[in-house]
């Protein structure tokens, strides 16, 4: 089929919705993507190709914001490694009584500091999912954001090591709830045929982060490791800024969470939202509440993950009013015990290797906040730094 037969077909079935199957947020996603991949083949001349490409860029910018906030993430995960092979940040931090000639304590405060966010993550990786079920996916990400904004700022003026273990383990806890927030919405707001391209893409930005901060520290610390370290740690926290703000104007919460949630008419909103900055130009055949309740009444329920959603379902109508405290503990433990259905069914096959692939990538980001100083000690002719940004690239 032709770009031109593909935009016909897309126009001439969805422009009778009466009469075809109603759809579901993924399948409305997917054809107002493909609606919009065929209006850049049929504008004619690369001109109006280009300005058509241009207009989708609010969609994009999205994808932008959660890579630039996975970055931020990897940045401030592996800055302990260089900072633990700063001289001045020995003198400052790990040296007792911060005197000349003091032992540096490699053993206790720097092991603790070293350690501290990876504590701190795995308090808030059992705890994000829950909040992002019940909160939702951009207020979680916003608040590891803001988190992170907050904790890295000080962590540039922390006076001693338990000042910095402090702010390093709750660093880890907004490091959890970035992790669960972009790779929620990462999912959740990308079209069903790109879903894999899209996640991939900001994925991807994880590695920018060790780049960026591996660049940084080759250019504070000039080789000698006598730079200024607090000046690295506040560099170190530019990329989770900058991803604060782009997240606060562009990222939309996912209509997802909206549909689990049973609050249709925001699923809706959203969906449109994102079509629209997909591309999709046919505004009498956007996504509709009457046409999803329809669909989730076909589809006889909207699966474990909320019981507020199901009780929609069943009453089949929209509930309008605000959010009662009996509902939100409700969501809090249908989201815990839902937790075990990752390991029935035959969904322990998935399950176990990925537990097992994400803890040998944990395991290597664990042992490599500890690398600079191996270079370090080695007396190599090319100094710590530079060794780590090539063993980086």
């Amino acid at each position: 089929m032709s770009a031109g037969d593909e935009y016909h077909s897309l126009n001439s079935s969805d422009t009778t919705p009466n009469n075809q199957q109603p759809r579901s947020i993924d399948d409305f996603l997917d054809s107002a993507y493909r609606h919009g991949q065929s209006q850049i083949h049929y504008h004619s001349g690369p001109a109006s190709t280009f300005l058509y490409i241009l207009q989708r860029w609010r969609y994009h910018i999205v994808f932008l914001a959660l890579g630039l906030a996975n970055s931020g993430d990897s940045a401030e995960m592996g800055c302990t490694s260089y900072i633990l092979s700063s001289s001045n940040f020995q003198h400052d931090i790990l040296q007792d009584g911060n005197q000349d000639g003091g032992e540096v304590d490699f053993a206790k405060r720097g092991a603790a500091i070293a350690s501290a966010h990876f504590g701190g993550m795995l308090v808030s990786g059992l705890l994000s999912g829950v909040l992002a079920d019940v909160w939702g996916r951009r207020s979680t990400l916003l608040l590891g954001l803001t988190c992170n904004t907050i904790v890295g700022t000080l962590s540039a003026m922390a006076r001693n090591a338990t000042e910095l273990c402090l702010l390093r383990f709750t660093c880890g806890l907004g490091l959890g709830m970035v992790i669960s927030g972009v790779v929620t919405l990462s999912a959740e707001i990308s079209p069903p045929s790109r879903r894999g391209r899209f996640m991939t893409l900001v994925a991807s930005c994880y590695t920018l982060g060790f780049l960026y901060i591996s660049l940084w520290a080759v250019i504070v610390f000039k080789g000698s490791g006598s730079g200024n370290w607090r000046l690295f740690m506040f560099v170190n926290v530019m990329p989770t800024i900058i991803a604060a703000l782009l997240v606060t104007l562009f990222v939309p919460e996912s209509p997802r969470f909206y549909l689990c949630r049973g609050r249709l008419r925001e699923a809706v909103e959203i969906s449109n939202l994102l079509a629209v900055r997909m591309g999709f130009t046919d505004k009498d055949n956007l996504l509709t509440e009457e046409e999803l309740t329809q669909y989730l009444i076909r589809a006889k329920g909207i699966g474990q993950a909320s019981s507020r959603g199901r009780e929609t379902i069943q009453i089949n109508e929209i509930m309008q009013n605000e959010e009662k405290s009996e509902y939100v503990w409700r969501e809090i433990w249908t989201s815990l015990t839902s937790i075990g259905q990752i390991f029935t069914n035959g969904m322990y096959k998935v399950t176990i290797p990925l537990q097992f692939a994400y803890m040998s990538l944990t395991l290597v980001t664990g042992v490599s906040t500890w690398w600079t100083k191996i270079f370090q000690n080695l007396h190599l002719q090319t100094d710590a730094f530079t060794l780590s940004f090539y063993h980086t690239l």
